[in-house]
């Protein structure tokens, strides 16, 4: 039976470890990030912690948005990447009921670092501000395009633009300076940059442990295959060396504390 190109990114979407939702925010600026893709009754999802509260409050207000599978190591073997647009609900989980039936078992499987959190019922109680999510469905598909795949987490990353509506495409990274950024499609296609403000983004994980997870940006608009950056975010090539002691416990305070904050800031909006 001819498998449907939507069936073919949910089951896709099932199996990997690592993906990107990509949205164009206000004024038509693109806006990217790393996420574990999750499944909930069948539908792909995230389950954002509430220190990313904003960036789901952005996703709720986005009439379009996509969810890309573009890293080769969460493909099957010479597979191509897979970006299926659409819309998405966002569901405020206040106290992690679905997360916890739902979607964690999930969580603990693809992202290692949940199980120091949540793989016991002790854990649970304990770091109980974790629960709590945001969880963010693709209902509603309208197109699934292919793209090629992302081979190289260094030297390739995705472009992501307002062209005349919200475009995904995977690139690599010729040659650039803190001013400019040469690119060249994947594809092998002209990007045409003339349309609108573009983001360059890319993101690298430490493979099992997932201990590093470190993401980056440069934002401008494209002239031709060239971007001019606007704004930077981010140490490009990811530098994924091992976390100090001290380290770890800065990152899960911080953590905590924007969890903790933003629970109570949508627990005193719903009254």
């Amino acid at each position: 039976m001819h498998e449907t190109a939507p069936l073919r990114m949910f089951r896709m979407w099932s199996r990997a470890l690592v993906a990107e939702v990509c949205w164009l925010g206000r004024s038509d600026r693109p806006e990217s990030m790393p996420v574990t893709p999750l499944l909930v009754e069948d539908v792909p999802c995230l389950a954002l912690p509430y220190a990313q509260r904003d960036r789901a409050e952005a996703l709720r207000s986005a009439p379009e948005v996509a969810f890309a599978i573009t890293d080769a190591r969460s493909l099957p073997d010479d597979a191509r990447g897979v970006v299926a647009f659409g819309a998405v609900t966002v569901t405020d989980d206040l106290d992690g009921s679905v997360f916890t039936d739902r979607l964690l078992e999930q969580e603990l499987v693809k992202y290692p670092p949940s199980r120091a959190l949540a793989d016991s019922l002790l854990l649970r109680r304990e770091n109980w501000w974790w629960l709590p999510r945001l969880v963010v469905r693709l209902d509603r598909v309208s197109r699934v395009v292919d793209v090629p795949a992302r081979t190289d987490s260094v030297g390739q990353a995705l472009l992501v633009r307002d062209d005349l509506g919200l475009r995904v495409d995977t690139v690599t990274l010729l040659d650039g300076d803190e001013q400019r950024l040469e690119l060249a499609s994947r594809s092998g296609a002209d990007l045409r940059g003339d349309t609108g403000p573009a983001l360059v983004s890319g993101h690298d994980y430490t493979v099992d442990d997932f201990e590093r997870w470190e993401s980056w940006d440069r934002r401008g608009r494209l002239r031709g295959n060239e971007l001019a950056i606007q704004e930077s975010h981010g140490v490009r090539p990811v530098p994924l060396g091992p976390l100090g002691l001290l380290e770890r416990i800065r990152r899960r305070r911080r953590m905590e504390k924007a969890c903790r904050r933003e629970i109570a800031a949508a627990e005193r909006a719903f009254g």
